[in-house]
């Protein structure tokens, strides 16, 4: 009998970067979004309010060049209502995986510090 041969890495390639929006909470008078991020095999659980995806997305169209009509709009009115908070959630969770795939490498550090990559994974 002869063995097969193999070519190439014979490990599974490690699984990517992801994030996801897994839900949203009120906190006084404004929406918290709950993200899971995985990595390899760490997964993590991190909160962001919309300002804080403004201020992201702000630094990265600056520095990164990225489209600047990739994140969902601002809204004034009715921002907390629960129809605009779900859709928002969807859209968001896009945005980070547009992110990651736009940069499947490195992230840029003010990514990888938005997703706290820096407190749960070490480079080697």
């Amino acid at each position: 009998m002869a063995a097969a041969l193999s070519f190439g890495p014979e490990r599974e390639a490690e699984p990517a970067k992801e994030a996801r929006v897994v839900g949203s909470e009120l906190v006084d008078s404004y929406t918290v979004y709950i993200i899971q991020v995985t990595d390899g095999n760490h997964e993590w659980t991190i909160k962001h309010r919309y300002s804080d995806f403004h201020d992201l997305h702000e630094k990265l169209v600056a520095e990164r060049k990225i489209d600047k009509t990739l994140l969902p709009p601002k809204k004034i009115i009715g921002k907390n209502s629960r129809s605009l908070v779900e859709k928002r959630e969807k859209d968001l969770e896009v945005y980070l995986q547009t992110l990651l795939a736009t940069f499947p490498d490195v992230a840029p550090r003010v990514l990888a510090h938005f997703l706290h990559f820096h407190f749960y994974v070490s480079s080697l």
